[in-house]
């Protein structure tokens, strides 16, 4: 088990030996149980950082903040293995290259955490490896059953109710690692293709919109759940279309930087069941 001050210790050897131009990592937050991200330049920033169950935010969309990886230098990132998924997919859009990026992996059981292998190499074959031993699999929580046996009337009243708290303030957009676009549908009013404004229609619409969006990539990380201020039950959603996904096309998001977007791609021999 590595300790925290040694991954302290590791973060400042590779700033001060120039590997890294930067780490990103966690620090506390404003409660014993929440932490923040913390973006280490320096041995004195590497002195704040914290690895703890509780770091359980997904990182990764920092990396594709515009700028961070336009030289050749490299940045260093904590990550979960959704985390490392996350960082797969946009790999495999074309959103940043791997060879920029430094893995220190982690995860957790109960209060301890473990890292995983290959953290720090180039070939990340022996991540991927950590990953894939659990992989694919979606668990499914039990409010999630309960919405399944409903029937259709029922799910959507059900989905309806959760939308019609939305505020439209778009943290969930701004939490999820997928939504890198520049420049949102949400935000093109000529023409507007989802109302804005906060109301029953509008809400549906870019709920489900963003659904879509996300299917076949989302790694329910739950980064939009936990930031969502009305606590729409985001991951819900976001998990059922996963499950459909790996049912119609075997498609487990993220395992690899090469993987196809399920959505984006097709082959010769796809069944057209879907057409009646």
């Amino acid at each position: 088990m590595i300790t925290q001050e040694k991954y302290r210790t590791t973060v400042k050897e590779l700033l001060a030996s120039d590997s890294v131009k930067m780490v990103i990592g966690y620090k506390p937050g404003s409660t014993p149980d929440r932490r923040r991200p913390l973006f280490i330049r320096s041995s004195d920033d590497a002195d704040q950082l914290v690895l703890d169950s509780t770091c359980i935010t997904n990182l990764s969309g920092y990396l594709v903040a515009e700028g961070l990886l336009s030289d050749e230098k490299r940045v260093g990132i904590f990550l979960r293995p959704e985390g490392i998924r996350s960082i797969n997919i946009l790999a495999a859009e074309y959103q940043l290259n791997m060879d920029q990026i430094v893995i220190f992996g982690f995860d957790s059981t109960g209060r301890e955490v473990r890292p995983l292998e290959g953290r720090h190499s180039k070939d990340f074959s022996a991540l991927l490896s950590d990953i894939k031993e659990n992989s694919p699999q979606i668990s499914k929580e039990p409010l999630l059953e309960s919405i399944e046996r409903m029937n259709e009337q029922e799910r959507f009243d059900f989905w309806q109710e959760e939308f019609s708290r939305c505020i439209k303030c778009y943290a969930c957009r701004q939490a999820c690692p997928m939504c890198y676009c520049r420049r949102c549908i949400v935000d093109s009013n000529q023409p507007q293709w989802v109302n804005t404004s906060s109301h029953t229609l509008g809400n549906f619409e870019w709920n489900v919109v963003r659904a879509f969006h996300l299917s076949g990539r989302c790694v329910q990380c739950g980064n939009c759940d936990r930031a969502c201020p009305v606590n729409i039950p985001l991951r819900l959603i976001n998990q059922r279309m996963a499950e459909m996904v790996l049912e119609g096309f075997d498609h487990f998001a993220g395992l690899s930087p090469t993987q196809e977007p399920v959505l984006a791609s097709f082959k010769k021999d796809d069944t057209e069941t879907f057409i009646l």
